[in-house]
């Protein structure tokens, strides 16, 4: 039985890399390479602590088609369990189109799929006695569960002394921080990018940003700041972790690699900081390879 769950998306990635600027497109032109692989911020985080030998659980929603069936393939051969993933009889897989800049940054589009569909019924009986913790890989990308049955879950978990995690997936309804305010208090620890925090917070700073979830209830966050490293903050400590200096080929997911990293050393015993710093040099080494999961 899985020691972590994950609830959050699993999409089909179709990654172009090595994208010329905007400015230089021409109707045709050669790039680096097109691949087809599974992504989501769910999956991603999966995969990560699998690889790190942590048993874990995905709960998700894809479509009952291809491209579903490759997703679930793959999640099951590289060990994660996917007995919780459902699959959508009438709305396809997600995809989302990730374009590589020949900087490593990446651009990345998304369709509406079936990873939107997780409800409150898909995490009934989910907390056996073998988990030690929860993620939440994306809020605001599980609108039915959001609204119907996820504080519930969470409260369930702090009864039961889980470790409970939250990262931001897109805000496709506009809710801002007023979407996320009753989940706060009900985590261990929070952790949005500096993007998502900043634009939500309306702060100009990791440091302010950290402090108005801080007011909301949050007891830990930790804001990565991509080739900055992260910023971190508890009731009663706060400072900045760097991260490893490195020439990234491509950015996709290093996000979701910091945060199943962190969760993987919180779950060793880690404090924060030091969590952090682990969790920073691993997500830096992940932009030395192309795609999010490689």
């Amino acid at each position: 039985m899985p020691e972590v769950v994950v609830i959050g998306t699993a999409v089909t990635d179709i990654q172009a890399v090595k994208i010329p600027p905007v400015s230089s497109w021409a109707e045709k032109q050669r790039i680096g390479s097109i691949s087809m692989m599974t992504g989501g911020d769910g999956a991603n985080q999966s995969l990560r602590l699998a690889a790190l030998g942590r048993k874990t659980g995905l709960v998700a929603c894809v479509g009952h088609d291809t491209a579903g069936r490759m997703i679930l393939g793959e999640l099951e051969r590289r060990g994660v369990d996917i007995s919780r993933i459902r699959m959508h009889e009438s709305i396809p897989t997600g995809t989302s189109l990730v374009l590589v800049g020949e900087d490593g940054e990446r651009h990345t589009f998304s369709s509406k799929g079936a990873h939107g569909e997780l409800r409150k019924e898909d995490c009934e009986g989910l907390l056996t006695k073998d988990v030690k913790a929860l993620s939440l890989a994306s809020l605001f990308s599980m609108p039915q569960l959001e609204d119907d049955g996820l504080c519930e879950l969470l409260k369930d978990c702090r009864k039961q002394k889980i470790l409970t995690f939250a990262d931001l997936g897109s805000d496709k309804r506009k809710q801002g921080l007023k979407g996320i305010q009753r989940f706060l208090p009900l985590l261990d620890f929070f952790l949005p990018s500096e993007e998502d925090a900043l634009k939500m917070t309306g702060t100009s700073s990791p440091e302010d940003a950290a402090g108005v979830y801080a007011e909301c209830g949050a007891s830990s966050v930790v804001i990565k700041c991509g080739a900055r490293g992260a910023y971190w903050k508890t009731a009663d400590d706060s400072g900045w972790v760097p991260a490893k200096a490195v020439i990234p080929v491509d950015t996709t997911g290093a996000g979701d690699c910091m945060a199943a990293h962190f969760i993987h050393h919180c779950l060793n015993g880690k404090n924060i900081e030091d969590a952090c710093r682990a969790a920073c040099i691993a997500a830096s080494e992940s932009t030395l390879f192309f795609g999010a999961n490689s």
